[in-house]
């Protein structure tokens, strides 16, 4: 499998998205203010265009304003269907004066999604994508339900929904997870066995499932399918497929940071996501 995604920028982004100066990332700090113009300026050189002529879309989160960042890629021929892909920016903020980088989560799937993006632009796709940077993910996936709310008109045209959030674990983490819910409804009975197939890559283990680490009692009261975003796209009955690496060590400490990520699973990761994504672009139904 050919590398195609700009590493060079992926670590950037990654890097920039999970520096101290942002503070953590919580929603309504000025962290978050920086991430959210860092998105739109980045989407903004990619040529990315704005969903309904804004990137900025605002709704109510933790009697505040919380605000998902959105852009649109056009279709070359599903016209009027969608694949939306999503990853949240925001993260834990400051806790008794320590700093919640957030690195993989979720700096690290809000880069890929920043490069993915950049990679559909270079070769266009067959559906729309929706390129969805949810905020409040972590006071309840707030930011992903407004998104389901204010869009309901294009609901039906929603063919998959593709989560990516903690995409670059520890030093020790080896592989990449998966969980995937209704694409048997998308693609014919041989291209679903065939996709199911697609776990094993020259440089990367593409794991179908998550599991909890017996060292983290937290792991054990999980229910996968509503552990992200993609949660909410569940619930509407919309498929999904989630990327992750599950819960580790770091999960949620100030420990989680860029120097301790895994860099180089985090380029494989995402080389791995676009090609599982343009397979879903020309086969779904």
């Amino acid at each position: 499998m050919p590398n195609t995604i700009d590493q060079q920028l992926l670590l950037e982004s990654f890097k920039y998205l999970s520096n101290s100066d942002l503070a953590g990332r919580k929603t309504g700090t000025q962290g978050l203010i920086k991430a959210r113009n860092y998105l739109i300026k980045q989407l903004t050189k990619l040529n990315v265009s704005p969903y309904k002529n804004n990137f900025t879309h605002e709704f109510t989160a933790n009697n505040g304003t919380g605000h998902n960042v959105i852009g649109i890629i056009k279709g070359n021929k599903h016209f009027n269907k969608y694949i939306v892909l999503t990853a949240h920016y925001d993260h834990l903020g400051k806790k008794s004066g320590k700093i919640y980088n957030g690195a993989d989560d979720n700096a690290s799937g809000t880069a890929a999604l920043l490069i993915l993006a950049k990679a559909l632009i270079k070769s266009p796709p067959m559906h729309n994508i929706l390129l969805v940077f949810t905020d409040a993910e972590e006071s309840g996936l707030k930011g992903a339900k407004a998104f389901i709310k204010q869009n309901m008109n294009i609901l039906p045209d929603v063919k998959v929904n593709i989560n990516l959030d903690m995409l670059s674990g520890t030093k020790q983490t080896k592989r990449l997870h998966f969980i995937s819910r209704g694409i048997e409804d998308i693609l014919s009975t041989k291209l679903f066995h065939q996709f199911k197939a697609n776990k094993q890559f020259s440089n990367l283990r593409l794991v179908q499932g998550f599991r909890s680490p017996h060292n983290i009692s937290l792991n054990k009261r999980v229910n996968w399918n509503m552990a992200s975003d993609h949660g909410v796209f569940f619930k509407q009955k919309i498929p999904f497929i989630y990327f992750g690496v599950g819960i580790h060590r770091n999960y949620h400490t100030v420990n989680d940071t860029f120097k301790n990520s895994n860099l180089s699973l985090l380029v494989k990761a995402v080389n791995v996501i676009y090609y599982q994504l343009i397979f879903l672009d020309k086969n779904i139904s």
